[in-house]
């Protein structure tokens, strides 16, 4: 059975991929101002970091048996020290990839495991990944895809005083 998903959960699912991972060093949520706050901050950004920027909901049925299409993105950043040494920035977008390539490994495996709320959700034909500069010392790929899952959208009665007789 497919299981539903959320924007909290697909939020703390990539800060949990962050935590348990081996070569990631920080998360960073949808909003640019976590970005800004925590580049500004006396401890910066650790990279590699993961960054969530893009979560969008769509559904691809007529029904109330809607399949619900989200599609997400994530940016693998690592910060080079020098802003005009071009080698080393096309190396941290080399790494990247090979980092972005890690997680979505982790994505399709907890897709192919049953009792996780991603079962069966990823789709790969989906996968679109790009190189990024986000400033001077900031480079890394920005990676988007699709998840797709069953999404009820029935009207509950009790939620809606005008609709009572309608719904029954």
């Amino acid at each position: 059975m497919t299981k539903q998903n959320s924007y909290l959960k697909i939020k703390n699912y990539f800060e949990n991929i962050v935590h348990q991972s081996n070569f990631l060093n920080e998360f960073i949520g949808f909003f640019e101002r976590e970005w800004t706050t925590k580049k500004a901050s006396f401890a910066g950004i650790k990279s590699p970091v993961l960054a969530l920027f893009r979560y969008e909901l769509g559904f691809d049925s007529p029904n109330e048996n809607a399949l619900a299409v989200r599609k997400v993105a994530f940016a693998i950043m690592l910060k080079t020290e020098k802003p005009d040494d071009f080698s080393a920035q096309y190396s941290a977008i080399d790494v990247a990839e090979k980092l972005a390539l890690k997680v979505l490994s982790r994505i399709n495996f907890d897709s192919n495991t049953q009792d996780h709320f991603l079962w069966n959700s990823f789709l790969k034909d989906s996968v679109v990944i790009n190189p990024v500069e986000l400033s001077a010392n900031d480079f890394g790929v920005e990676v988007f895809f699709n998840l797709k899952n069953k999404q009820l959208l029935k009207v509950n009665i009790e939620d809606w005083q005008d609709i009572d007789s309608v719904c029954q």
